[in-house]
């Protein structure tokens, strides 16, 4: 990894010479190296074969589909019309629309990503410093961790032979219970801090409802 090989074939080629020292070891070094060559094609397979581990990409995709198709935009204007009104409270719509998009993801780093792209350039257009607009982003992406469907969930279910239904609901009342305090966090920040960020006002009751269609079409 440090000579910038990718972390697949690092984790790769690592595995393979361990298997290749373990076996030669024990039964010599053409032995060894067939044996781990055998182990080698098989293990992957079977790893990768899991049925719980296709729900980690499938559930990636799902997301990405959903920011290309214009989705996510349209939960973050929703966010920020209900909730921006509060102080700093484009940060308080970013987590929380950073939590809606997590329960489609289940990636914390897709979420940063996509909202990193919509999310940044709206705070710092109305003057939010740019560490803080950061920060909500990278805080907001954590929230996909908890909330289902989580891809490390899925993952940790897996390791300690757990049920990963269970496991993905189990993570569900956390994750919302954090978006909450960081919320929370957001506005007493914005309370205590001169200059942290001007709350968005001037929605009207209307335009506020006009942007439920395009929420609940992303929650369906």
């Amino acid at each position: 990894m440090i000579i910038g090989v990718r972390v697949a074939f690092a984790a790769a080629i690592a595995g393979f010479l361990g298997l290749v020292w373990i076996f030669s070891a024990k039964l010599g070094f053409e032995r060894g190296l067939l044996v781990a060559i055998k182990m080698a094609g098989t293990i992957p397979h079977s790893k990768v074969s899991s049925l719980a581990l296709s729900l980690i990409p499938t559930f990636i995709l799902i997301g990405f589909l959903a920011y290309h198709a214009g989705l996510t935009r349209s939960l973050f204007e929703a966010a920020k019309r209900w909730v921006g009104w509060l102080p700093g409270g484009m940060g308080v719509a970013t987590v929380f629309s950073t939590a809606g998009f997590a329960a489609v993801s289940g990636a914390s780093v897709a979420t940063s990503a996509v909202f990193a792209r919509i999310a940044v350039p709206e705070m710092l257009k109305l003057g939010y410093d740019k560490r803080f607009a950061a920060g909500v982003v990278a805080a907001g992406g954590t929230l996909a961790s908890l909330i289902p469907p989580s891809a490390i969930l899925v993952i940790y279910a897996i390791i300690v032979e757990q049920d990963v239904g269970a496991l993905l609901m189990a993570g569900f009342l956390p994750g919302a219970v954090s978006a909450l305090i960081y919320g929370g966090l957001v506005v007493f920040l914005a309370l205590t801090r001169k200059n942290f960020g001007p709350p968005v006002r001037g929605f009207t009751w209307k335009e506020r409802f006009e942007t439920l269609p395009g929420a609940m079409l992303y929650s369906q």
